[in-house]
């Protein structure tokens, strides 16, 4: 027998655990370089990126992503603006119970945008980080708001989407840091298979716009980045699911809002083909807002921020915020 045949399973497995701790101690490195601010719900964690007299927004990523995904609005930092992200409950080392509700994550941020001697933001709030936003603006000077595809009410999981393929594997808790380790490699070597899984289960597109959104976000060398930092923030999985779950069983629970305190400046975009949040979340908005306007486009569904539409998404977002801070 060829001693290659022994060898090269060995040499595989043990190049794949190798690349695996690697890849643990690369992910060590991004939660120690998080700054900490000494807040009444302990040591919390945040990234403070962008220049230190731009105007400040504070980034509400969605449920199951670290507060590094403010990386991945690179484009915002470049236009002059300081993005602040807070950790929230069961993330990283922040325990999971020390606040009981979504309007505790709002305190959260408020304890540590106060810490850092900051008195007004602009809130930018993603999908199920629309909830704490609305929630922060409500309670909390806010000059401005952006929200995209956000939760804004009792919110439960779409079954398709969690039942789908990814959705499984994101949803379960077996060998969650295997899986982002997995994850993370092959948005490196197959981006385009990515996107694609990631529209199969947050988009309700046919296979022609699936595969056009996918195309674009691969070639567009901007895009390709945002994608690769988007992956890494969900890892490893192990330190974020605690607190996933946690929001998720938060969401569930009535949220009542005082809309005329909300009253400030708002743009929200949303799509009519997001299977993740339903359209009466979109429409909630639509009847309540007393300064707001929401729009809507196709884009890649819950990724609004994809394809061709994807791109007037960014440009008006920024053109918003402009208008409020410039």
């Amino acid at each position: 027998m060829n001693p290659l045949v022994l060898i090269a399973p060995l040499a595989i497995g043990l190049t794949g655990t190798l690349d695996y701790r690697h890849f643990i101690k690369q992910r060590k490195e991004v939660f120690n370089s998080f700054s900490e601010a000494d807040a009444k719900y302990g040591k919390v964690k945040y990234v403070d990126i962008g220049p230190r007299d731009g105007p400040v927004i504070l980034f509400s990523t969605g449920g199951g992503a670290g507060i590094d995904l403010v990386e991945m609005f690179d484009w915002l930092v470049k236009a002059g603006y300081r993005m602040i992200a807070v950790n929230r409950p069961g993330y990283y080392d922040l325990p999971v119970d020390i606040v009981d509700s979504i309007a505790g994550h709002a305190a959260i941020y408020h304890e540590v945008i106060t810490y850092l001697g900051i008195n007004e933001v602009n809130v930018f709030g993603v999908s199920m980080g629309g909830l704490s936003s609305l929630y922060y603006a409500q309670s909390y000077p806010t000059k401005s708001m952006v929200l995209w595809c956000p939760v804004t009410g009792e919110y439960y999981p779409n079954k398709e989407a969690v039942n789908s393929p990814l959705g499984k594997l994101i949803m379960s808790d077996k060998a969650k840091d295997i899986i982002s380790w997995l994850m993370t490699r092959s948005v490196n070597l197959f981006p385009k298979a990515i996107v694609t899984s990631l529209l199969n289960a947050e988009a309700k597109l046919d296979k022609q716009e699936i595969a056009e959104i996918a195309k674009s976000v691969v070639q567009d060398e901007g895009e390709k980045r945002r994608l690769i930092q988007f992956v890494h923030s969900l890892a490893p999985m192990s330190q974020i699911y605690p607190g996933m779950m946690d929001e998720l069983e938060k969401a569930k629970k009535e949220h009542h809002f005082d809309w005329s305190k909300i009253d400030m400046p708002i743009l929200t975009y949303a799509s009519p083909v997001d299977k993740d949040v339903s359209q009466d979340h979109f429409d909630r908005l639509s009847t309540n807002l007393v300064n707001g306007e929401v729009r809507f486009v196709r884009a890649g569904g819950h990724f609004v921020w994809w394809g061709p539409e994807g791109e007037e998404v960014r440009e008006e977002t920024l053109k918003f915020f402009d208008r409020v801070n410039k």
